[in-house]
């Protein structure tokens, strides 16, 4: 397992954890941890989770840092630029009242031809900072997808269906839609604001003091207004977000479901129910905007009260003299360069506290707890159960369970559906890390390390036959095709256009039952794992074929098989060492 690295410090815009200030350095200190191991009563060794779980958005920090740090300095320029302007302008009034006193235009003509220059070069940096903003944003999703992804593939079986697909198809398109308008553009947009106000106040300072002193303290209004609906956002946030999985749901079973829809005429029973969940949904998001654009909208009219009350006070210090007309103008923009950017970092501080559930399940789904990968050790001799128990929810589904599975032996597990066999291959598999009891390799309190599995559902990704058998791993032709002839899938190999190499449709969709189940057996056969575990692998097949499926499977040597199956061919029976009968969670 990869450690936390060592300190590692950036200037993080925004701590959207705490959300106390406006804006803030984050010191990210991902000092070196030790790896926590408990050793369960089971004897699987696995990791606890860490002192604290590493966010996708930390981990952008760390492998994007120099890009962090370029956009830092672009969004510098680009606002040191525009608080240029009032300075300019601020000589080019000054210079235009000179000129019409002296009727001398010559120095108001050198200043106009540094404007122009000045101004095309802010255009470029604009121009720089915009596309950079672009390529950032794509760069850190990138980087958030993979993190998720990541940790999806390292999330345990039991922990993955806990949480239920739906959610992580909600994690893979809602919520990063979310993180780039809520989360990305509202950092940029948080530094941006920060960074202006810092300069527009540091040159009021030098300009009129006075003036920077009554435009910090407008600043303390906007603080005020997001304060009324931090907590309205986030609940409204975490709604949108709880429907949108309640939505995904509804279209998976539409979408997996639909043979079984057309089959008994129920779309006018389903129907209702999608439409109901997409009601919900919008009705949901609908709410979400309307408090967003109501805290928008008070602080737009907040921001322009205050501007007219700072223009109102430069006008008067005008009048007394305090003040030239050419600094009236640049101390209006530059209050406005300070007010503005003051209620519109308020603003999207709320919005990215918004988001906070959605950053809490990525970090969530990011950082599963995984189990430490032991060193693969062949079997040698055999593989015992003792005393294993196993409840799911409130249910026992097995119960004190005992068996010795020899090395190189065949064995069969017959019993009524329910019966909890299915399960105990699972378990066998390492899908349910939880259970009572010990599972013993040889001498090791451990569970195997080299199994294959074959469901008796079949999925095939959309891919060649070939990656489906090797799962994208370099195995020789004499391999594939020894797992093939194996398998009984010669002839149907042998009859497809391109032969290994054509493609699967969606889940194999353009192949029967049987083919599907037939290319499962030899990516299995393929693999070499030293034990087989096959959960009715043959169901999906005719007689004769899982019969010479199931020959060729009881000829293989040194391969331990556990067959859970519904029926048992006469011929077959004599090469089984041993065929147990489940029943009410207890193996005979």
């Amino acid at each position: 397992m990869e450690r936390y690295g060592n300190a590692a410090f950036f200037p993080l815009y925004f701590n959207c954890e705490a959300g106390r200030r406006n804006a803030a350095w984050l010191f990210l200190s991902l000092s070196e941890s030790k790896d926590f191991l408990s050793f369960q009563q089971n004897g699987v060794a696995r990791l606890r989770q860490p002192p604290f779980k590493i966010s996708p958005g930390e981990m952008v920090m760390r492998k994007l840092k120099w890009e962090h740090i370029l956009l830092f300095l672009l969004q510098l320029l680009v606002n040191m630029a525009t608080v240029g302007v009032a300075i300019l302008l601020n000589a080019l009034i000054d210079a235009a009242q000179i000129s019409i006193t002296s009727k001398d235009t010559s120095h108001i003509q050198d200043i106009l031809i540094i404007s122009v220059l000045y101004a095309f070069c802010t255009g470029i940096l604009v121009y720089l900072s915009n596309r950079y903003k672009a390529c950032y944003i794509r760069k850190c999703l990138l980087q958030m997808r993979k993190t998720l992804a990541n940790g999806t593939l390292q999330t345990g079986i039991a922990d993955y269906e806990k949480a239920g697909s739906a959610s992580y198809v909600t994690a893979f398109n809602q919520n990063f839609s979310v993180i780039e308008e809520k989360v990305l553009q509202n950092r940029i947009a948080i530094m941006d604001s920060v960074i202006c106000i810092v300069l527009a106040i540091l040159v009021l300072l030098y300009m009129n003091p006075l003036m920077a002193v009554i435009s910090i303290a407008a600043m303390a209004i906007p603080s005020l207004l997001p304060r009324l609906f931090t907590k309205a956002l986030g609940a409204a946030q975490q709604t949108v977000i709880e429907s949108t999985t309640a939505y995904n749901e509804k279209v998976s079973d539409l979408l997996n479901g639909y043979e079984v829809i057309k089959t008994y005429h129920a779309a006018g029973e389903i129907l209702p129910q999608f439409s109901a969940s997409a009601s919900q949904l919008e009705s949901n998001k609908e709410h979400f905007s309307s408090l967003m654009g109501t805290l928008y909208g008070l602080t737009t009219f907040a921001s322009v009260a205050v501007q007219f009350l700072v223009m109102s006070l430069a006008g008067f210090f005008a009048v007394k003299g305090y003040i030239t007309i050419g600094s009236i103008v640049a101390v209006t923009q530059l209050t406005g360069q300070v007010i503005s950017p003051a209620f519109e970092l308020s603003a999207k501080i709320s919005e990215l506290k918004s988001a906070k559930p959605v950053l809490e399940t990525m970090r969530s789904l990011s950082n599963p707890a995984v189990p430490e990968k032991s060193a693969v050790r062949p079997l040698k001799d055999r593989l015992s159960l003792q005393g294993i128990s196993f409840r799911y929810g409130e249910r026992n589904i097995l119960e004190n369970v005992s068996a010795t599975f020899e090395k190189g032996k065949k064995y069969a597990i017959i019993g009524k559906s329910g019966s909890g066999k299915s399960t105990l291959l699972k378990l066998l598999a390492g899908y349910y890390p939880e259970y009572d009891g010990q599972i013993y390799t040889d001498e090791n309190a451990a569970l195997p390390d080299e199994s294959a599995m074959i469901h008796q559902n079949t999925f095939l990704f959309k891919d060649s036959i070939r990656n489906n058998l090797t799962m994208w791993k370099p195995y020789s032709e004499q391999e594939i095709t020894e797992a093939v002839k194996k398998a009984g899938l010669t002839e149907f190999v042998a009859a497809l256009p391109q032969g290994l190499d054509t493609l699967a449709t969606e889940n194999g969709s353009n192949f029967s039952g049987g083919e599907c189940q037939r290319i499962a057996i030899a990516r299995a056969l393929l693999s070499g794992k030293d034990i087989l575990l096959m959960d009715e692998a043959t169901s999906a097949l005719d007689e004769q074929t899982a019969n010479a499926v199931e020959r060729s499977i009881l000829s293989l040597e040194n391969i331990t098989c556990i067959s859970v199956t519904h029926r048992l061919a006469p011929e077959a029976m004599p090469k089984y060492a041993a065929v147990f009968t489940m029943g009410a969670g207890q193996l005979h």
